[in-house]
């Protein structure tokens, strides 16, 4: 949001046209409704923009019941453009798309990038020959993103004490506000079990039968304790690649954190599961790229492929292992090859630590890409 205002500010819009409302202003805590937007509105429109458009910034607009109902409206009577935000699920709704249909634009916030993380070190690669100049440091600063995450208050403490406690209040919040306190969880032991399951867990193959034999909770338990964690965007699920609904769902699926900061502090795990955390990051990049990524199994698993339209157009395996192993195991290249909905331009990618060559297997060519010069792409 301050972006933008920076943005309105500097193509020469007057500041009195831009009203900011932080909806978490403890004065307003007493009295949360849409007629406290309506007054705020209103006196700002008699006592300082009476006439001509504005620009209006709601900030965790989530505080305020039945606040779609009023974004509607002064959207179609007044002379206004209305940005919100909100960090709790309940922003999520798929109601709110059914209040605004045709009359909104979304855009989903993620933790920062590597390409990002890197600003905050103030580091750009912008061309092939920075990245070989700094490669070592690169490598280091991939390491800390790959332990501590992208989340920016995270990235800008000082002290790894500090780093960890942040990302557990982070879990907490997500946990307990977002999650329990939304859906009226009472079973909140059983809710955070599969929380942790999921996070330390990541990037291999589970299924609602299997955490429900974990668990020992009910079928529907389990489904709505899962569907409540990936609504409020702390693990992601992918999907197999299949034309078949029914296989799609028999097949189980793979959760991802949306940080791997906050994964590892709650799995109280990392140097072991260094793979893992890489294909984490990898899913997140693409998830930000893509619309429809899945993984498949055709004689051979593939970590990731990438279906745009009707046909598939990369094929992208993780092998991450270090500097000196050389030959790449055929497990790794078994599942990269031709198939009936892969397009004609389709990329087939092998994302190393550091190894870079193109293999050719006759009827199909792989790259060999390492990981973070890909993301640098």
């Amino acid at each position: 949001m301050a972006q933008v205002i920076q943005h309105l500010l500097a193509i020469d819009t007057h500041p009195s046209s831009i009203l900011l409302i932080n909806l978490e202003e403890p004065l307003f805590a007493s009295e949360y409704s849409i007629e406290l937007l309506e007054q705020i509105y209103r006196t700002y429109r008699e006592q300082v923009k009476p006439e001509g458009k504005c620009w209006l910034f709601l900030d965790e607009i989530q505080n305020i019941p039945g606040w779609e109902s009023w974004v509607r409206a002064r959207n179609e009577t007044e002379k206004v453009k209305i940005f919100i935000t909100g960090s709790s699920a309940t922003m999520l709704s798929r109601e709110i798309g059914t209040k605004l249909t045709g009359r909104h634009i979304s855009f989903e916030i993620y933790p920062l990038s590597f390409k990002e993380f890197l600003s905050f070190q103030d580091i750009k690669i912008e061309m092939p020959l920075d990245y070989i100049q700094r490669q070592d440091l690169l490598r280091n600063l991939f390491l800390k993103y790959m332990q501590y995450g992208g989340f920016p208050e995270v990235i800008l403490k000082q002290n790894d004490s500090d780093k960890g406690l942040l990302l557990k209040n982070y879990f907490e919040d997500i946990l307990y506000r977002d999650i329990a306190a939304r859906h009226q969880v009472r079973d909140t032991n059983n809710l955070q079990n599969i929380a942790v399951y999921l996070l330390t867990n990541t990037a291999r193959l589970t299924s609602i039968n299997k955490l429900k034999k974990n668990f020992t909770i009910s079928q529907d338990k389990t489904e709505n304790y899962v569907s409540a964690i990936l609504e409020s965007y702390l693990t992601f699920e992918l999907k197999k690649f299949s034309f078949s609904l029914k296989s799609m769902l028999r097949a189980g699926f793979k959760p991802y954190a949306v940080d791997t900061g906050l994964r590892n502090r709650i799995a109280f795990s990392f140097s072991k599961d260094v793979g893992w955390l890489v294909e984490n990051i990898i899913f997140l990049h693409l998830r930000q790229h893509y619309e429809e990524v899945y993984f498949h199994s055709n004689g051979g698993e593939i970590d990731f492929v990438v279906k745009e339209g009707v046909n598939i157009t990369q094929q992208i395996q993780v092998w991450y292992e270090d500097i000196d192993k050389k030959t790449i195991p055929k497990r790794e290249l078994a599942g990269f090859r031709p198939s009936e909905n892969s397009s004609d331009t389709m990329r087939r990618i092998l994302l190393t630590n550091d190894h870079e060559e193109t293999i050719d297997l006759g009827a199909v060519q792989i790259e060999c890409i390492p990981v973070i010069k890909y993301l640098l792409l």
